[in-house]
Formats: C-alpha cells, sequence, structure tokens
C-alpha cells in the first residue's frame, strides 16, 4: 500500500472526535431501542411518557414501535440518547423514517384529521423547537419519507409558525436535546407504526471528513 494511501486510510478511521459523519439509525430488529411515547410535541408540552410499544415482526423488515392501544391523546415518539447532543454535521443531510398505519379509524378514511406536525427537535437550553411536516401515511404499506436538515426541509418555529433559517436549524442541531416523531394521527385512533428512523449526515460529509484529515496529515510531514 503506497504513502498516500495508508494515510487517506488513516484519516478516514480517525476521524471521530468532533466530527464523525455517523449515520444514527434505530432498526427495532430485537426491541424498542430506549425510544419512548410521550404526549406532547416537545418536552415544554408533555405531562405523560411511557415505553414505545415494540412489535416483533411486521416492520420493514423485522421489528417496528408503535403506540400504546389506548394512549389518551396526541402521542410523540421521543428518541434515545444516541440521537442527541452535538449533531452539527447533519446539517444539510436528512431524517429518514419508514412509517405506515397500524390501526386507523377506517379503511375507506384515508385523509384522516391530521395532527400538521410531525418532526420536532429542541436544542438551545430547551428554549427553541423547530417542527417539520411530513405527508400523510400509507393505510396499506410501509412508506419511506425523508426531511431535509435544512432551510429546504420546511422548519418552522413550534411557538410561531416562522420558517426557520440554515443558521437556526445548525443551532439546535448543535445542542440537540431532544428529537420526537409523531405516533397517531387523532388522539388514540389512528396508531403510526415507525421503523428504521435515522439521523443523516450531509452527502460528501465523510469524503470532506477525510480529505481535511488527509491535508492535516500532510502538512505534519
Amino acid at each position: 500500500m503506497s504513502r498516500q494511501r495508508s494515510l487517506l486510510v488513516f484519516a478516514v478511521a480517525g476521524l471521530g472526535a468532533g466530527a464523525s459523519a455517523d449515520v444514527i439509525t434505530s432498526t427495532f430488529d430485537s426491541d424498542a431501542e430506549g425510544w419512548i411515547v410521550a404526549d406532547g410535541n416537545s418536552p415544554a408540552n408533555e405531562s405523560v411518557t411511557t415505553p414505545a410499544l415494540f412489535q416483533a415482526s411486521g416492520g420493514n423488515a423485522d421489528g417496528f414501535i408503535t403506540t400504546a392501544i389506548d394512549w389518551p391523546g396526541t402521542a410523540f415518539f421521543v428518541a434515545p440518547g444516541e440521537f442527541l447532543g452535538d449533531q452539527s454535521d447533519k446539517l444539510g443531510g436528512s431524517v429518514t423514517i419508514d412509517r405506515r398505519f397500524v390501526q386507523p379509524d377506517s379503511v375507506a378514511d384515508t385523509m384522516q384529521v391530521d395532527y400538521a406536525v410531525d418532526l420536532t427537535m429542541t436544542g438551545l437550553g430547551g428554549v427553541v423547537t423547530l417542527a417539520a411536516d411530513l405527508p400523510m401515511v400509507s393505510l396499506d404499506s410501509w412508506g419511506s419519507f425523508s426531511v431535509d436538515l435544512s432551510s429546504v426541509g420546511g422548519w418552522f418555529h413550534l411557538d410561531s409558525g416562522v420558517a426557520a433559517t440554515d443558521a437556526e436549524i445548525l443551532s439546535v442541531l448543535g445542542d440537540l436535546e431532544d428529537l420526537r416523531l409523531r405516533g397517531n394521527i387523532r388522539d388514540s385512533f389512528g396508531r403510526i407504526g415507525t421503523d428504521n428512523f435515522s439521523l443523516v449526515p450531509t452527502p460528501g460529509a465523510v469524503a470532506l471528513l477525510a480529505m481535511a484529515g488527509v491535508g492535516a496529515l500532510r502538512r505534519r510531514r
């Protein structure tokens, strides 16, 4: 192996600290992976939480999570700690999710009452919560959804409805304290199944970091 190639391998392997550009994923293959269900769309608006209901089969593929059958109101899946902290490398990346109905009101009612807010993320000491909407969930099959982690993703301030800028999204991602996804459509009806929830860095982030690492190593020669 040439010295230049060795340097590249070393740079990619040693990215780690400060800018990992890792994809963070919950596949729910064997359990709920620490996800819970809350009755609010942000920490400030919740009063009740419970573990997410794990289903061992029927996911896309293997297991998935859903809400309790008798959940009393609006439900949100709340992400565990590995999705939180400094996620600034995800600016320009995306949130990707697989979703489907588990218990719809009626197979004929394809446009059920929608709570509108589907995704929220809270940061900056719990002061700022940004929200985004997703298309309607399919009644009869798993659908894959993606929201850009930038201003083109349609993020807005939960309290005011004002569109979020890239700088504001970056500020929240840099100190991400809470991330949640809606788990039902209308109170205890229309339970949604969730699978393969991922935080994905911007395309090319790993390559850019690798190049930066190689450049740093060359400067030290």
